[in-house]
């Protein structure tokens, strides 16, 4: 029997594990709005606000911040807002497509039992790589959160992103840093539904399409 140690395991099979693992999360990562109740502990919240110390961000500026929504009351006051936003955007669309907005669960505001308020924190001092697009900063909290989002996928979580929220109305509900403006009010919790396909492709609303590229 041989004694000799064994070889070292090729670097590719962890790197095609890591790449598949990848994949899966990114086709498995849905757009929650119906959540169980269950707690989320705060160190799995914590553990999740860490990806915000790995995400880029223009001129390495990490304009952000994270508000960490519990309280019921306040989560009522967003939902509040949200509602009023609902209204007037159901306005938007004809007799037939209304009928069907109105049927649509479009939030979990009050189901979920953590809100996160994802706001952008203008640098005061110039950020390099933003002197032709100053909107860089802003994008660089949409990107952390898209990572976020993959972040939660993977434990087992769920997460949905409220746009129907009245940015001014967030700044009133809930107290932030003077200066910060609220990008995303986002849903975290246990998923009440396992979604094999974005709910709003489920539901008959609208279909993924094929991505338009030009190759030149």
């Amino acid at each position: 029997m041989s004694t000799d140690p064994d070889p070292d395991p090729d670097p590719g099979d962890d790197r095609a594990a890591d790449v598949d693992a990848l994949w899966r999360i990114l086709a498995s990562r849905r757009d929650h709005r119906h959540f169980h109740p269950t707690p989320v502990p705060r160190e799995t919240i914590e553990r999740l606000l860490a990806v915000f110390a790995v995400a880029p961000s223009v001129g390495l500026s990490q304009p952000w911040h994270v508000t960490v929504v519990e309280d019921r009351g306040v989560r009522e006051a967003v939902h509040a807002g949200f509602r009023a936003v609902r209204a007037a955007e159901a306005e938007r669309f004809d007799v037939e497509r209304r009928e069907l907005y109105n049927s649509l669960r479009l939030e979990g505001i009050l189901q979920a039992p953590v809100g996160l308020v994802v706001s952008h924190v203008p640098p005061t001092d110039p950020v390099l790589g933003t002197t032709s697009v100053p909107a860089a900063t802003e994008y660089s909290v949409v990107a952390a959160i898209t990572l976020l989002w993959l972040a939660v996928t993977a434990e087992g979580l769920g997460m949905g992103w409220v746009s129907l929220v009245d940015p001014d109305h967030l700044s009133e509900s809930v107290p932030l840093p003077e200066g910060a403006r609220p990008l995303a009010y986002l849903c975290l919790g246990h998923p009440a539904l396992d979604l094999k396909e974005p709910l709003l492709q489920t539901l008959g609303w609208d279909r993924r399409s094929p991505l338009p590229v030009d190759w030149i």
